[in-house]
């Protein structure tokens, strides 16, 4: 590609990476962002910041103007149904809209969601082949906006799938790092077996590989898992996704001391939800009702088959080595 490539939501955790690897890999940038936005990640980089209201159709084609690629990040993860057709629907309609406009856009590339598929367990992870079956109104948000990206646009279209994400520059994971510091983790719930994790740098090095690979078209999930083929760490019963005694036993190795694990109901998680109303929920994710129908499944596991066969993406990091990096930036930004 010589012209260059926008990121929607470049200002946040994954696309501040996102820009971070189109850079290193040689691509212009030119980074959305809201007249609010913190550019913390993204300044003293050379890249092109332009200013986007992207409910704004002449802000969207400004956006695009003379790009030969679009990375869509942009989105919420959190909200209402109407919050969530605004933003995740809408607002993947107008980027369509102003690409296929532009005449020069040639790839498309939506982050989306594992929840637009649904759950799977660590012995059936959610493949491509899989029927979407989302649970939550965010789910089904992203899965509409995947449908919209399959229809006909004069340039190739490609579906990304993260799991859970975490890493540097993402907050996300602190109270489970602060809890664990102290000895402590938390179970919610009783069903959930086990789920995919990736690190926000290697889930934005899959974007940009499929970005990259002009044969990849509609949708991937990614993990970081070893595969089939890969190499196993001893000890490890899955090729996909994390149970939930891996997960403890890594944060037992990264801060050297025994963890004990907290199990609590999800019929007390949802009364707190209620007594705690819009405001509480918004102060505690965990209390969102999509939140606690995420806990109610056995797993929300996928595999990175496809990804790995089609492009030569594999994640740098493991859980173990991406706890550490997270958990060194914390430190370093005094987040624990």
């Amino acid at each position: 590609m010589m012209g260059p490539v926008a990121v929607t939501g470049a200002t946040g955790f994954l696309g501040s990476h996102v820009c971070d690897v189109l850079l290193e890999r040689g691509h212009a940038v030119r980074a959305a962002h809201r007249a609010s936005s913190s550019l913390r990640w993204l300044k003293d980089k050379p890249l092109e910041l332009c200013e986007t209201d992207l409910s704004d159709p002449m802000a969207a084609a400004a956006l695009v103007q003379h790009c030969d690629g679009v990375v869509h990040c942009a989105g919420v993860v959190m909200g209402d149904e109407a919050g969530y057709q605004r933003v995740n629907v809408d607002g993947t309609r107008a980027m369509l809209e102003a690409a296929a406009a532009s005449g020069t856009v040639q790839t498309f590339v939506l982050i989306s969601s594992l929840a637009a598929g649904g759950p799977a367990d660590l012995r059936h992870p959610r493949d491509e082949s899989m029927a979407s079956e989302p649970i939550t109104g965010y789910g089904r948000s992203k899965l509409a906006a995947e449908e919209l990206v399959a229809g006909q646009w004069p340039f190739r279209t490609v579906v990304l799938r993260p799991p859970s994400l975490y890493g540097p520059r993402d907050r996300e994971f602190s109270p489970l790092l602060r809890a664990a510091a102290r000895g402590w983790t938390a179970r919610f719930g009783s069903r959930m077996q086990g789920l995919s994790l990736v690190h926000g740098r290697d889930c934005a090095a899959a974007a940009v590989a499929l970005l990259d690979t002009t044969s990849a078209t509609g949708i991937y999930h990614v993990d970081d898992g070893p595969g089939p083929d890969g190499p196993r760490d001893p000890g490890r019963r899955w090729q996909w996704g994390y149970d939930m005694d891996e997960l403890r036993t890594c944060l037992t190795c990264l801060f050297g001391r025994s963890i004990n694990r907290l199990r609590i109901p999800l019929g007390l998680l949802r009364l707190m939800s209620t007594l705690a109303g819009e405001k509480g929920r918004r102060r505690s994710p965990v209390l969102h009702p999509d939140r606690l129908r995420d806990l109610n499944v056995r797993g929300w596991v996928c595999t990175a088959a496809r990804l790995r066969a089609d492009t030569r993406w594999h994640p740098e990091h493991n859980l173990a080595s991406g706890l550490r990096s997270t958990l060194e930036f914390y430190r370093r930004r005094g987040w624990i």
